[in-house]
């Protein structure tokens, strides 16, 4: 009788001693996604379909400036608090296309800004791509009522100390990468989920709280023109999730 009570309370300690794990995992889980929502302005990069699957940096604040900058700065997008929003194109990806409206477009954007129209198809991605819907949508998710977390061994990279709070069995689940030392905030998100994509999509924190406001393109760089901007859908806007 006494080594089954003996056993029993150790059970229960083991018991006890796991859910408040759990419960320490989750808190700091939950500390790290609202950093994240309550931050000023924040900077990530991540793979989008707007530039052809290569990585595009997002700088946007809670007034909603938005800077985007695609990997090689193969493009540039602009969005000011008040929505205007232009764009530009680097003279590389200009020069690739051979068609005559290739060209039109390298002698007409050369240098220059397109300011796209609020309705136009590559504005509305763009502001899609800035609202990091994504993100939120996952912290929302992971932060709900009665969500726990597993707490990974640390890592370190780019010199900082970082814990892995994932939620899922690997291969089918989402991990925050937050800080070990100060504050805990996301460094990284990645969500390895096969029904997802076949391949683990990371968000990559690199700032919080850095100036995002967007100074307007000078007038004799910018160019507002509905039919170039008709020739950019075409030849120009591949990937985007409105064309």
């Amino acid at each position: 009788m006494g080594a089954t009570l003996t056993l029993t309370a150790c059970e229960s300690g083991a018991q006890s001693a796991d859910a408040d794990k759990a419960r320490a995992n989750a808190e700091l889980l939950s500390r790290s996604l609202q950093l994240f929502k309550d931050a000023p302005s924040v900077q990530v990069s991540t793979k989008a379909a707007v530039a052809m699957g290569g990585r595009v940096e997002i700088s946007v604040d809670r007034e909603n400036n938005c800077r985007v900058v695609a990997q090689n700065e193969l493009f540039r997008v602009l969005v000011d608090h008040g929505g205007r929003t232009w764009m530009s194109w680097s003279d590389t990806y200009l020069d690739a296309g051979a068609s005559p409206e290739g060209a039109q477009l390298y002698k007409e954007l050369h240098g220059k800004w397109l300011e796209l129209s609020h309705d136009g198809k590559i504005r509305k991605s763009m502001v899609e791509t800035c609202a990091l819907a994504a993100v939120h949508e996952i912290a929302d998710k992971m932060t709900a009522p009665g969500k726990g977390a597993f707490r990974d061994a640390e890592v370190t990279e780019q010199g900082e100390r970082l814990i892995p709070l994932r939620q899922g069995e690997r291969g089918n689940s989402v991990t925050v990468y937050a800080k070990a030392d100060g504050k805990p905030y996301a460094r990284k998100i990645v969500v390895d989920m096969p029904t997802v994509a076949p391949e683990p999509v990371d968000f990559q924190f690199h700032a919080y709280g850095e100036p995002a406001s967007v100074k307007p393109p000078k007038a004799t760089e910018t160019v507002h023109s509905a039919r170039i901007e008709a020739l950019a859908e075409r030849n120009l806007a591949a990937g985007l999730s409105h064309s």
